[in-house]
Protein backbone atom coordinates (compact mmCIF):
# COMPACT_ATOMS: atom_id res chain seq x y z
CA UNK A 1 0.00 0.00 0.00
CA UNK A 2 2.77 1.91 0.79
CA UNK A 3 4.10 1.57 -2.76
CA UNK A 4 0.61 2.66 -4.37
CA UNK A 5 0.78 5.82 -2.20
CA UNK A 6 4.01 7.02 -3.19
CA UNK A 7 2.97 6.11 -6.72
CA UNK A 8 0.40 7.98 -6.75
CA UNK A 9 1.25 10.73 -4.81
CA UNK A 10 4.30 11.42 -7.17
CA UNK A 11 2.50 11.73 -10.25
CA UNK A 12 -0.02 13.47 -8.51
CA UNK A 13 2.62 16.05 -7.39
CA UNK A 14 4.11 16.23 -11.04
CA UNK A 15 0.73 17.01 -12.47
CA UNK A 16 -0.28 19.48 -9.88
CA UNK A 17 2.45 21.08 -8.11
CA UNK A 18 2.70 24.19 -10.18
CA UNK A 19 -1.27 24.48 -9.45
CA UNK A 20 -0.77 24.34 -5.97
CA UNK A 21 1.96 26.91 -5.82
CA UNK A 22 -0.22 29.22 -7.69
CA UNK A 23 -2.75 28.90 -5.80
CA UNK A 24 -1.20 29.40 -2.78
CA UNK A 25 0.52 32.63 -4.01
CA UNK A 26 -2.65 34.04 -5.67
CA UNK A 27 -4.88 33.67 -2.76
CA UNK A 28 -2.04 35.32 -0.35
CA UNK A 29 -2.28 38.15 -2.79
CA UNK A 30 -6.31 37.93 -3.21
CA UNK A 31 -6.44 38.58 0.62
CA UNK A 32 -5.08 41.43 0.55
CA UNK A 33 -6.74 42.78 -2.71
CA UNK A 34 -9.93 41.72 -3.61
CA UNK A 35 -11.80 41.01 -6.94
CA UNK A 36 -12.64 44.80 -8.36
CA UNK A 37 -16.11 46.13 -7.15
CA UNK A 38 -18.06 49.24 -7.33
CA UNK A 39 -19.40 49.26 -3.63
CA UNK A 40 -22.93 51.24 -2.54
CA UNK A 41 -21.22 53.51 -0.87
CA UNK A 42 -19.40 54.51 -4.19
CA UNK A 43 -21.94 54.28 -6.35
CA UNK A 44 -23.81 56.82 -4.56
CA UNK A 45 -21.27 59.07 -4.28
CA UNK A 46 -20.72 59.30 -7.77
CA UNK A 47 -24.55 59.98 -8.48
CA UNK A 48 -26.39 63.74 -8.89
CA UNK A 49 -28.25 64.50 -6.40
CA UNK A 50 -31.87 63.53 -7.60
CA UNK A 51 -34.48 66.64 -7.99
CA UNK A 52 -37.76 66.47 -8.72
CA UNK A 53 -39.99 69.13 -9.10
CA UNK A 54 -43.88 69.29 -8.46
CA UNK A 55 -44.82 68.26 -12.12
CA UNK A 56 -42.91 65.26 -11.64
CA UNK A 57 -43.21 62.10 -11.74
CA UNK A 58 -45.22 59.21 -12.33
CA UNK A 59 -45.47 56.25 -10.59
CA UNK A 60 -43.36 52.97 -11.46
CA UNK A 61 -46.61 51.14 -12.60
CA UNK A 62 -47.78 53.96 -14.55
CA UNK A 63 -44.80 54.54 -16.21
CA UNK A 64 -44.69 50.93 -17.05
CA UNK A 65 -48.00 50.53 -18.55
CA UNK A 66 -47.22 53.53 -20.56
CA UNK A 67 -44.12 51.46 -22.22
CA UNK A 68 -46.22 48.62 -21.93
CA UNK A 69 -43.71 46.59 -19.55
CA UNK A 70 -43.77 44.56 -16.45
CA UNK A 71 -40.94 44.84 -14.27
CA UNK A 72 -39.46 43.50 -10.61
CA UNK A 73 -37.87 45.72 -9.73
CA UNK A 74 -38.02 49.92 -10.06
CA UNK A 75 -35.58 52.73 -8.75
CA UNK A 76 -36.06 56.14 -9.40
CA UNK A 77 -32.91 58.42 -9.83
CA UNK A 78 -31.14 61.26 -12.34
CA UNK A 79 -29.82 61.10 -15.88
CA UNK A 80 -28.64 64.01 -18.27
CA UNK A 81 -30.33 66.60 -15.52
CA UNK A 82 -33.99 64.68 -15.48
CA UNK A 83 -35.38 62.21 -13.33
CA UNK A 84 -36.02 58.79 -14.48
CA UNK A 85 -37.03 55.34 -13.57
CA UNK A 86 -35.07 52.23 -14.33
CA UNK A 87 -37.51 49.20 -14.57
CA UNK A 88 -35.79 45.46 -14.36
CA UNK A 89 -38.28 43.98 -17.29
CA UNK A 90 -38.33 41.51 -20.04
CA UNK A 91 -35.19 42.50 -22.76
CA UNK A 92 -37.03 44.32 -25.48
CA UNK A 93 -36.12 46.58 -28.34
CA UNK A 94 -32.14 47.45 -29.49
CA UNK A 95 -31.06 46.15 -25.75
CA UNK A 96 -32.61 43.27 -25.41
CA UNK A 97 -31.32 39.73 -24.93
CA UNK A 98 -32.30 35.87 -25.11
CA UNK A 99 -36.28 35.41 -24.43
CA UNK A 100 -37.42 35.39 -20.82
CA UNK A 101 -34.27 37.73 -19.90
CA UNK A 102 -34.77 40.77 -17.80
CA UNK A 103 -32.67 43.61 -18.49
CA UNK A 104 -32.70 47.08 -16.75
CA UNK A 105 -34.52 49.73 -18.96
CA UNK A 106 -34.74 53.59 -18.62
CA UNK A 107 -38.01 55.72 -18.95
CA UNK A 108 -38.49 59.28 -18.21
CA UNK A 109 -40.38 60.09 -15.12
CA UNK A 110 -42.27 62.70 -16.40
CA UNK A 111 -44.30 60.80 -19.44
CA UNK A 112 -43.22 57.25 -19.75
CA UNK A 113 -40.84 57.71 -22.26
CA UNK A 114 -38.48 54.46 -23.29
CA UNK A 115 -35.13 56.04 -23.58
CA UNK A 116 -32.68 54.81 -26.21
CA UNK A 117 -30.00 53.36 -25.24
CA UNK A 118 -26.45 55.43 -24.63
CA UNK A 119 -23.58 55.56 -27.47
CA UNK A 120 -20.26 55.78 -26.91
CA UNK A 121 -20.21 59.82 -26.24
CA UNK A 122 -22.76 59.94 -24.14
CA UNK A 123 -21.84 56.73 -21.87
CA UNK A 124 -17.99 58.61 -21.65
CA UNK A 125 -20.62 61.86 -20.67
CA UNK A 126 -22.01 59.40 -17.73
CA UNK A 127 -18.72 58.67 -16.48
CA UNK A 128 -17.36 61.91 -16.76
CA UNK A 129 -20.04 63.05 -14.55
CA UNK A 130 -19.57 60.02 -11.76
CA UNK A 131 -15.86 60.83 -11.56
CA UNK A 132 -15.04 64.27 -12.38
CA UNK A 133 -12.65 63.34 -14.78
CA UNK A 134 -12.33 63.50 -18.38
CA UNK A 135 -13.34 60.30 -20.46
CA UNK A 136 -10.38 59.44 -22.66
CA UNK A 137 -11.81 56.45 -24.57
CA UNK A 138 -15.10 54.43 -24.69
CA UNK A 139 -15.34 50.83 -25.67
CA UNK A 140 -18.47 48.75 -26.71
CA UNK A 141 -18.20 45.00 -24.98
CA UNK A 142 -20.14 41.98 -23.87
CA UNK A 143 -17.54 41.36 -21.36
CA UNK A 144 -14.14 41.38 -20.31
CA UNK A 145 -11.93 40.08 -17.67
CA UNK A 146 -13.91 42.05 -14.91
CA UNK A 147 -17.16 42.01 -15.96
CA UNK A 148 -17.47 38.46 -16.67
CA UNK A 149 -19.84 38.09 -13.24
CA UNK A 150 -23.39 36.97 -13.89
CA UNK A 151 -24.63 39.66 -11.57
CA UNK A 152 -23.95 42.13 -14.71
CA UNK A 153 -26.14 40.29 -17.21
CA UNK A 154 -28.97 42.53 -16.96
CA UNK A 155 -26.69 45.64 -17.97
CA UNK A 156 -25.29 44.03 -20.65
CA UNK A 157 -23.65 45.09 -22.97
CA UNK A 158 -21.00 47.53 -21.40
CA UNK A 159 -18.96 50.48 -22.33
CA UNK A 160 -15.50 50.44 -21.09
CA UNK A 161 -14.92 54.38 -20.76
CA UNK A 162 -10.85 55.46 -19.52
CA UNK A 163 -10.63 58.30 -17.78
CA UNK A 164 -7.48 60.47 -17.50
CA UNK A 165 -5.95 60.33 -14.33
CA UNK A 166 -2.77 58.52 -12.67
CA UNK A 167 -4.64 55.70 -11.42
CA UNK A 168 -5.54 54.34 -14.80
CA UNK A 169 -9.21 54.54 -13.61
CA UNK A 170 -11.95 52.74 -15.96
CA UNK A 171 -15.61 52.84 -15.51
CA UNK A 172 -18.12 50.47 -17.14
CA UNK A 173 -21.25 52.34 -17.97
CA UNK A 174 -24.53 50.13 -18.49
CA UNK A 175 -25.93 52.09 -22.16
CA UNK A 176 -29.54 50.47 -21.26
CA UNK A 177 -29.36 51.72 -17.35
CA UNK A 178 -27.85 54.59 -18.19
CA UNK A 179 -25.41 54.21 -15.18
CA UNK A 180 -22.39 53.36 -13.77
CA UNK A 181 -22.30 49.83 -12.65
CA UNK A 182 -18.43 48.75 -12.24
CA UNK A 183 -15.07 50.15 -11.67
CA UNK A 184 -11.29 49.58 -12.17
CA UNK A 185 -8.14 50.69 -11.26
CA UNK A 186 -4.78 50.04 -12.80
CA UNK A 187 -2.96 48.63 -9.55
CA UNK A 188 -6.54 46.45 -8.80
CA UNK A 189 -6.18 45.18 -12.14
CA UNK A 190 -2.60 44.24 -12.08
CA UNK A 191 -2.41 42.80 -8.62
CA UNK A 192 -6.01 40.70 -9.32
CA UNK A 193 -4.02 38.86 -12.69
CA UNK A 194 -1.66 37.49 -9.82
CA UNK A 195 -4.63 37.62 -7.33
CA UNK A 196 -8.17 36.35 -7.96
CA UNK A 197 -7.90 35.78 -11.57
CA UNK A 198 -5.41 32.42 -11.27
CA UNK A 199 -6.80 31.49 -7.76
CA UNK A 200 -10.54 31.78 -9.35
CA UNK A 201 -9.48 30.20 -12.53
CA UNK A 202 -11.36 33.40 -13.64
CA UNK A 203 -10.45 33.84 -17.74
CA UNK A 204 -12.78 35.83 -19.10
CA UNK A 205 -13.38 32.82 -21.97
CA UNK A 206 -14.10 30.46 -19.26
CA UNK A 207 -16.08 32.26 -16.97
CA UNK A 208 -18.66 32.75 -20.07
CA UNK A 209 -19.80 29.10 -19.72
CA UNK A 210 -20.37 28.93 -16.03
CA UNK A 211 -21.32 25.58 -16.17
CA UNK A 212 -18.13 24.59 -17.92
CA UNK A 213 -15.72 26.85 -15.46
CA UNK A 214 -17.61 24.91 -12.04
CA UNK A 215 -16.50 21.46 -14.12
CA UNK A 216 -13.16 22.41 -14.41
CA UNK A 217 -12.47 24.01 -11.22
CA UNK A 218 -14.27 20.90 -9.68
CA UNK A 219 -12.82 18.73 -11.17
CA UNK A 220 -9.05 20.50 -10.71
CA UNK A 221 -10.10 20.33 -7.33
CA UNK A 222 -10.80 16.44 -6.60
CA UNK A 223 -7.33 15.45 -7.81
CA UNK A 224 -5.70 18.40 -5.26
CA UNK A 225 -7.86 16.90 -2.20
CA UNK A 226 -6.34 13.26 -3.36
CA UNK A 227 -2.94 14.71 -3.70
CA UNK A 228 -3.00 16.50 -0.10
CA UNK A 229 -4.31 13.99 1.76
CA UNK A 230 -1.50 11.11 0.39
CA UNK A 231 1.12 13.74 1.76
CA UNK A 232 0.09 13.77 4.52
CA UNK A 233 -0.47 10.11 5.07
CA UNK A 234 3.14 9.35 3.66
CA UNK A 235 4.74 11.90 6.20
CA UNK A 236 3.08 10.58 9.07
CA UNK A 237 3.86 7.07 8.07
CA UNK A 238 7.70 8.03 7.62
CA UNK A 239 7.69 10.36 10.64
CA UNK A 240 6.20 7.39 12.93
CA UNK A 241 7.36 4.27 11.00
CA UNK A 242 10.86 5.07 10.24
CA UNK A 243 12.51 3.29 12.33
CA UNK A 244 16.09 4.90 11.75
CA UNK A 245 15.11 8.50 11.97
CA UNK A 246 12.18 10.37 11.87
CA UNK A 247 13.16 12.41 8.77
CA UNK A 248 14.53 9.53 6.28
CA UNK A 249 15.55 11.82 3.21
CA UNK A 250 18.93 13.58 3.03
CA UNK A 251 18.70 15.27 -0.41
CA UNK A 252 17.78 18.87 0.59
CA UNK A 253 14.37 19.50 -1.64
CA UNK A 254 13.19 16.21 -0.55
CA UNK A 255 14.34 17.03 3.02
CA UNK A 256 12.49 20.31 2.87
CA UNK A 257 9.45 19.29 1.13
CA UNK A 258 9.01 16.50 3.84
CA UNK A 259 9.45 18.65 6.85
CA UNK A 260 7.02 21.67 5.10
CA UNK A 261 4.62 19.27 4.25
CA UNK A 262 4.36 18.44 7.74
CA UNK A 263 4.25 21.47 9.04
CA UNK A 264 1.51 23.02 6.48
CA UNK A 265 0.04 19.13 5.82
CA UNK A 266 -3.64 20.31 7.79
CA UNK A 267 -3.88 23.61 6.17
CA UNK A 268 -3.03 21.88 3.17
CA UNK A 269 -6.00 19.62 3.35
CA UNK A 270 -8.94 21.64 4.95
CA UNK A 271 -7.80 25.08 2.07
CA UNK A 272 -7.81 22.55 -0.52
CA UNK A 273 -10.70 20.52 0.36
CA UNK A 274 -13.09 23.77 1.19
CA UNK A 275 -12.05 25.62 -2.18
CA UNK A 276 -13.74 22.35 -3.49
CA UNK A 277 -16.84 22.81 -1.48
CA UNK A 278 -16.61 26.49 -2.83
CA UNK A 279 -18.20 25.32 -5.85
CA UNK A 280 -20.87 23.20 -4.38
CA UNK A 281 -20.06 20.03 -5.77
CA UNK A 282 -23.01 17.85 -7.17
CA UNK A 283 -25.46 20.25 -5.13
CA UNK A 284 -24.07 18.68 -1.45
CA UNK A 285 -25.35 22.27 0.20
CA UNK A 286 -28.98 24.00 -0.50
CA UNK A 287 -28.87 27.41 -2.00
CA UNK A 288 -28.96 30.21 0.22
CA UNK A 289 -31.05 32.05 -1.47
CA UNK A 290 -35.53 32.05 -0.78
CA UNK A 291 -37.24 29.83 -3.26
CA UNK A 292 -39.42 31.84 -5.34
CA UNK A 293 -42.84 30.59 -3.30
CA UNK A 294 -40.90 32.21 -0.17
CA UNK A 295 -40.29 35.02 -2.01
CA UNK A 296 -44.25 35.65 -2.90
CA UNK A 297 -45.74 34.81 0.43
CA UNK A 298 -42.64 37.49 1.83
CA UNK A 299 -44.13 40.30 -0.68
CA UNK A 300 -47.62 39.39 -0.59
CA UNK A 301 -50.27 40.37 -3.27
CA UNK A 302 -48.92 43.26 -5.39
CA UNK A 303 -50.06 46.14 -3.99
CA UNK A 304 -50.52 49.63 -6.61
CA UNK A 305 -48.24 52.87 -5.48
CA UNK A 306 -49.96 55.87 -5.60
CA UNK A 307 -47.91 58.41 -3.97
CA UNK A 308 -46.34 60.74 -6.31
CA UNK A 309 -42.35 60.34 -6.11
CA UNK A 310 -41.87 63.82 -5.72
CA UNK A 311 -43.64 64.40 -3.00
CA UNK A 312 -41.81 61.32 -1.21
CA UNK A 313 -38.87 62.66 -1.94
CA UNK A 314 -39.79 66.18 -0.21
CA UNK A 315 -41.64 64.69 3.18
CA UNK A 316 -38.03 62.70 3.36
CA UNK A 317 -36.46 65.65 3.73
CA UNK A 318 -32.74 64.40 3.32
CA UNK A 319 -29.88 66.44 1.86
CA UNK A 320 -28.61 65.04 -0.81
CA UNK A 321 -31.15 62.23 -1.68
CA UNK A 322 -30.16 60.21 -4.46
CA UNK A 323 -31.97 57.39 -5.64
CA UNK A 324 -35.84 55.66 -4.31
CA UNK A 325 -36.33 52.12 -4.88
CA UNK A 326 -39.74 51.02 -5.03
CA UNK A 327 -40.05 47.69 -2.25
CA UNK A 328 -43.13 45.52 -1.67
CA UNK A 329 -44.24 43.80 1.63
CA UNK A 330 -46.68 41.69 2.55
CA UNK A 331 -49.00 43.15 0.19
CA UNK A 332 -47.80 46.71 0.94
CA UNK A 333 -45.86 49.16 -1.40
CA UNK A 334 -42.82 51.38 0.04
CA UNK A 335 -40.39 54.18 -1.00
CA UNK A 336 -37.11 53.48 0.18
CA UNK A 337 -35.18 57.09 0.03
CA UNK A 338 -31.54 56.98 -0.34
CA UNK A 339 -28.70 59.43 0.50
CA UNK A 340 -25.31 59.75 -0.25
CA UNK A 341 -23.58 59.37 2.93
CA UNK A 342 -24.21 55.71 3.70
CA UNK A 343 -26.35 53.49 4.89
CA UNK A 344 -28.02 54.94 7.78
CA UNK A 345 -28.55 58.00 5.37
CA UNK A 346 -32.49 56.89 4.26
CA UNK A 347 -36.03 57.31 4.99
CA UNK A 348 -38.80 55.32 4.18
CA UNK A 349 -42.70 55.48 3.31
CA UNK A 350 -45.87 54.47 1.99
CA UNK A 351 -46.07 54.58 -1.28
CA UNK A 352 -50.45 53.73 -1.36
CA UNK A 353 -50.82 55.90 1.66
CA UNK A 354 -51.93 59.29 1.01
CA UNK A 355 -50.85 60.74 4.25
CA UNK A 356 -47.88 58.88 4.71
CA UNK A 357 -45.39 58.63 7.46
CA UNK A 358 -41.82 59.04 7.23
CA UNK A 359 -40.21 55.67 9.16
CA UNK A 360 -36.50 54.92 9.17
CA UNK A 361 -37.53 51.18 9.44
CA UNK A 362 -40.33 49.05 7.92
CA UNK A 363 -43.35 48.34 10.33
CA UNK A 364 -43.03 45.73 12.96
CA UNK A 365 -46.15 44.10 12.39
CA UNK A 366 -45.35 43.84 8.09
CA UNK A 367 -42.42 42.18 9.00
CA UNK A 368 -43.70 39.37 11.58
CA UNK A 369 -46.63 39.06 9.16
CA UNK A 370 -44.51 38.51 6.21
CA UNK A 371 -41.97 36.09 8.05
CA UNK A 372 -45.25 33.47 9.72
CA UNK A 373 -46.54 33.58 6.09
CA UNK A 374 -43.20 32.95 4.31
CA UNK A 375 -43.07 29.33 4.27
CA UNK A 376 -47.58 28.92 4.34
CA UNK A 377 -47.13 26.79 1.41
CA UNK A 378 -45.64 24.11 3.77
CA UNK A 379 -48.05 22.87 5.91
CA UNK A 380 -45.63 20.75 8.22
CA UNK A 381 -43.14 23.98 8.60
CA UNK A 382 -45.59 25.33 11.43
CA UNK A 383 -44.84 28.65 13.39
CA UNK A 384 -41.33 30.21 13.15
CA UNK A 385 -39.37 31.81 16.10
CA UNK A 386 -38.81 35.57 15.32
CA UNK A 387 -36.07 37.69 16.57
CA UNK A 388 -34.58 41.00 15.58
CA UNK A 389 -30.66 40.74 15.69
CA UNK A 390 -28.96 43.98 16.40
CA UNK A 391 -25.69 41.71 16.40
CA UNK A 392 -24.30 39.06 14.30
CA UNK A 393 -24.62 35.51 14.70
CA UNK A 394 -22.82 32.23 13.96
CA UNK A 395 -25.01 32.09 9.95
CA UNK A 396 -25.57 36.00 9.62
CA UNK A 397 -22.07 37.49 9.95
CA UNK A 398 -19.57 40.13 8.70
CA UNK A 399 -15.94 39.59 8.11
CA UNK A 400 -14.97 42.98 8.28
CA UNK A 401 -17.21 44.62 10.64
CA UNK A 402 -17.75 48.49 10.38
CA UNK A 403 -15.84 48.27 6.76
CA UNK A 404 -17.21 49.12 3.64
CA UNK A 405 -16.01 45.69 2.66
CA UNK A 406 -18.16 43.54 0.27
CA UNK A 407 -18.63 40.96 3.34
CA UNK A 408 -19.98 43.32 5.53
CA UNK A 409 -23.96 42.99 6.57
CA UNK A 410 -26.65 45.07 7.56
CA UNK A 411 -27.71 45.33 10.82
CA UNK A 412 -30.50 44.99 12.69
CA UNK A 413 -32.21 42.32 10.82
CA UNK A 414 -35.00 39.93 11.59
CA UNK A 415 -34.23 36.24 11.92
CA UNK A 416 -37.25 33.47 11.45
CA UNK A 417 -36.06 29.72 12.98
CA UNK A 418 -38.30 27.07 12.07
CA UNK A 419 -37.94 23.64 14.42
CA UNK A 420 -36.93 21.98 11.09
CA UNK A 421 -33.59 23.82 10.83
CA UNK A 422 -34.57 26.53 8.35
CA UNK A 423 -33.52 29.65 8.57
CA UNK A 424 -33.94 32.86 7.50
CA UNK A 425 -32.74 36.50 7.84
CA UNK A 426 -34.91 40.05 6.54
CA UNK A 427 -33.46 43.36 6.37
CA UNK A 428 -35.88 45.83 8.12
CA UNK A 429 -34.69 48.77 5.72
CA UNK A 430 -34.68 47.13 1.93
CA UNK A 431 -37.60 44.29 2.39
CA UNK A 432 -35.04 42.05 1.24
CA UNK A 433 -34.06 38.36 2.02
CA UNK A 434 -30.56 38.65 2.53
CA UNK A 435 -30.25 34.96 3.38
CA UNK A 436 -31.55 31.57 4.13
CA UNK A 437 -29.84 28.34 5.57
CA UNK A 438 -30.92 25.15 6.75
CA UNK A 439 -29.17 22.24 8.20
CA UNK A 440 -26.81 21.68 5.32
CA UNK A 441 -26.08 25.35 4.94
CA UNK A 442 -24.69 24.78 8.48
CA UNK A 443 -21.81 22.72 7.57
CA UNK A 444 -21.49 25.02 4.50
CA UNK A 445 -20.57 27.41 6.95
CA UNK A 446 -17.90 25.69 8.97
CA UNK A 447 -16.28 23.41 6.10
CA UNK A 448 -16.19 25.99 3.21
CA UNK A 449 -16.26 29.39 4.96
CA UNK A 450 -15.15 28.76 8.35
CA UNK A 451 -12.26 26.72 7.12
CA UNK A 452 -11.29 28.37 3.63
CA UNK A 453 -11.57 32.04 5.21
CA UNK A 454 -10.96 31.40 9.18
CA UNK A 455 -13.57 33.37 9.62
CA UNK A 456 -14.46 31.84 12.83
CA UNK A 457 -16.05 34.33 15.32
CA UNK A 458 -13.20 34.45 17.82
CA UNK A 459 -10.58 35.28 15.03
CA UNK A 460 -13.32 37.57 13.14
CA UNK A 461 -13.23 39.72 16.51
CA UNK A 462 -9.29 39.41 16.25
CA UNK A 463 -8.30 40.88 12.93
CA UNK A 464 -4.78 40.81 13.42
CA UNK A 465 -4.84 37.79 14.26
CA UNK A 466 -6.24 36.35 11.58
CA UNK A 467 -3.83 37.94 9.20
CA UNK A 468 -1.20 36.74 10.47
CA UNK A 469 -1.97 33.07 10.36
CA UNK A 470 -3.70 33.43 6.77
CA UNK A 471 0.16 34.87 6.15
CA UNK A 472 1.84 32.65 7.89
CA UNK A 473 -0.09 29.83 6.90
CA UNK A 474 0.13 30.87 3.01
CA UNK A 475 3.90 30.83 3.05
CA UNK A 476 4.06 28.21 4.71
CA UNK A 477 2.34 26.41 1.22
CA UNK A 478 4.27 28.71 -0.69
CA UNK A 479 7.44 27.05 0.31
CA UNK A 480 6.13 23.78 0.12
CA UNK A 481 4.89 23.73 -3.55
CA UNK A 482 8.40 25.52 -4.21
CA UNK A 483 9.88 22.23 -3.53
CA UNK A 484 7.36 20.27 -5.22
CA UNK A 485 7.59 22.11 -8.65
CA UNK A 486 11.44 21.34 -7.90
CA UNK A 487 11.52 17.57 -6.93
CA UNK A 488 8.68 17.36 -10.43
CA UNK A 489 10.46 18.96 -12.35
CA UNK A 490 13.66 16.72 -11.94
CA UNK A 491 11.16 13.67 -12.26
CA UNK A 492 9.91 14.80 -15.79
CA UNK A 493 13.77 15.93 -16.71
CA UNK A 494 16.61 14.20 -14.57
CA UNK A 495 19.56 15.76 -14.15
CA UNK A 496 22.83 15.73 -16.56
CA UNK A 497 24.77 15.27 -13.82
CA UNK A 498 23.24 12.42 -11.84
CA UNK A 499 24.30 10.94 -15.05
CA UNK A 500 27.95 11.35 -14.96
CA UNK A 501 28.31 10.75 -11.41
CA UNK A 502 26.74 7.48 -12.03
CA UNK A 503 29.31 6.77 -14.74
CA UNK A 504 31.56 7.39 -12.62
CA UNK A 505 30.37 5.49 -9.77
CA UNK A 506 30.71 2.43 -12.72
CA UNK A 507 34.25 3.14 -13.09
CA UNK A 508 35.26 2.49 -9.32
CA UNK A 509 33.46 -0.24 -9.03
CA UNK A 510 35.67 -2.23 -11.47
CA UNK A 511 39.02 -0.13 -10.44
CA UNK A 512 40.73 -2.42 -8.11
CA UNK A 513 42.37 -0.50 -5.63
CA UNK A 514 44.76 -1.78 -2.75
CA UNK A 515 42.91 -5.32 -3.39
CA UNK A 516 39.35 -3.84 -3.29
CA UNK A 517 36.87 -2.36 -5.47
CA UNK A 518 35.41 1.22 -4.24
Amino acid sequence: MKKALIFLHKWLGVALALLFLIWFASGLVLYFVPFPSLTQAERFAGQPTLQAGAACCLTAQQAADRAGLAFSEARLGMHAGAPVWRLLAAATGPSGGRAGERRWTVLDAASGKVLPVLNGAQAAAVAERFSGRRALHAELLERDQWTVGQGFNAYRPLLRVELEGPEGLELYVSPSAAEVVAETRRGERAWNWVGAVPHWIYFTELRRWPELWHNVVVWLSLPGVLLALTGVVLGIWQLYLNRSRWIPYRQFWMRWHHILGLAASVVTVTWIFSGLLSMNPFSVFSPRAATPAEKRNWSGKAGAATVNPARALQLAALQQPREIDLVQLDGQSWYRVRGASGAGDLALLRADDPDPAVLKALPEAALRASLLALRRHEGAAGAPELARLSDYDDLYYAREVNSASAYTRPLPVWRARWADGVTVYADPTSARLLLRADGSNRWQRLLYNGLHSFDFAPLTARPWLRTALIVLFSLMGVAMCATACVLAWRVLVPRKAGVRHAKTRDILLVSPVAGRRR
